[in-house]
Order: C-alpha cells, then structure tokens, then sequence
C-alpha cells in the first residue's frame, strides 16, 4: 500500500525545509536575516512562477478581488510575519531548538482544522498532536 500524493508530497516537504533550516542557520551566523529573507523569498517566487507556468496555469488570470484572493493576502501576510520570527530566531539560536518550535505550527494548524474547519477529530490525530507536543517539550530542554 503506497503513501497518497498528499502524504508524499508533505514528507517531501518536511525533509527539504529540515534541511534548508541547516543551511540557514550555517549563512545566518555572518549573513544578516533580513538579506536571507529577501533573497530565499525571490527563489520562492521565481520557481513558484516557472513551476506555474510550466503546468499551464494563467497565475495573473486568477487574480481578483473576492473571497478567496482575501483569504490568500491574509494568509500572505501571515506567513512574511512567521517567516521574518523565524529568520530572526534561527538566527539567534540552534537550529535544534528553533526548528522543532516552528515546526509546532502543525499544532495550531491541527487545532484550526477541528474547530473551524470542522475536520474530525480522532484519538490519533490528538496523540498525535500530544506527542508532537512532548517531542518539542524534549528537545527545547
């Protein structure tokens, strides 16, 4: 039995930020924050733009001005804001520290999900979190 694309993709996912968090923190001892965020922001935004491009998506076309363009500024917004904490921090201290701190959004994430968007909530899922959650408690001591 095969992972699902989603799952796929998320492992694929945490692996490479775990390792792009490395090479951060290895620039971020003599390279300020805020030049890194600015320059990994730009990457994020050429290879978004080609990889949108090369999949046949108008990125411009589906610009307007309604509910789910709102929902993408805010969450826009959210992320600069979580990503300019995170630089900062990662900056400042270990990455075996900060690291497992940011990754907690899943937490949060998890949270949102039960209560607002009603996704259900199972006895793994919350030992999950609760694991999740002790793991970090661990590794911040």
């Amino acid at each position: 039995m095969g992972l699902s694309a989603h799952v796929t993709a998320a492992l694929i996912a945490m692996g490479v930020y775990g390792v792009a968090a490395l090479f951060l923190r290895l620039a971020l001892r003599t390279y300020p924050s805020e030049s890194a965020i600015v320059l990994v922001n730009a990457f994020l935004v050429g290879l978004g733009l080609v990889w949108a491009l090369t999949r046949g998506v108008n990125v411009i076309g589906n610009v307007g001005w309604n509910v789910p363009t709102l929902y993408i500024v805010i969450a826009g917004l959210l992320i600069s804001v979580a990503i300019i904490a995170f630089y900062t921090a990662l900056a400042r201290g270990p990455v075996s520290v900060v690291v497992p701190i940011f990754a907690m959004n899943f937490a949060v994430a998890a949270a949102l999900g039960f209560l607002v968007l009603r996704e259900p909530v199972t006895a793994a899922r919350v030992a999950g979190v609760a694991l999740g959650a002790v793991s970090l408690y661990l590794l911040t001591r």
